[in-house]
């Protein structure tokens, strides 16, 4: 979602968000899930990252996705004007072109994945 974001951030100024609150970036900085399971009383816990990438035929589509799937970026988008969801909207589309790999656009993810178990 850096992409949108960075982008909306240049027309609307976005508060940064409440490290605790729930969302899809609540336990995205590496070791704050680990923690959690810690406080829990969980053992041998493991976390690890890993990256890879999501593909779309066109950029229109990741464009599309956005605004069908990610909640903050719609929230954000109800904010900008007609003309500033236009201009956005285009440099979205420029932007997540660059990821182009072949016959694809391939943006970079990566999902982290924690485990543990209770004790005994």
């Amino acid at each position: 979602l850096k992409i949108p974001i960075d982008i909306i951030k240049e027309f609307i100024e976005i508060p940064p968000p409440d490290p605790t609150a729930p969302g899809i970036f609540r336990l995205a900085k590496p070791g704050d899930l680990t923690g959690m399971l810690q406080q829990a009383g969980l053992v041998d816990i493991s976390e690890q990252e890993f990256p890879g990438d999501v593909q779309f035929s066109v950029a229109e589509e990741y464009f599309s996705s956005l605004m069908d799937i990610a909640a903050p970026i719609q929230n954000l988008w109800t904010k900008l004007t007609p003309a500033q969801q236009t201009e956005a909207r285009e440099r979205i589309i420029r932007a997540a072109g660059q990821y182009r790999k072949g016959s694809v656009i391939a943006l970079p993810i990566a999902v982290r994945m924690v485990a543990g178990h209770k004790p005994g």
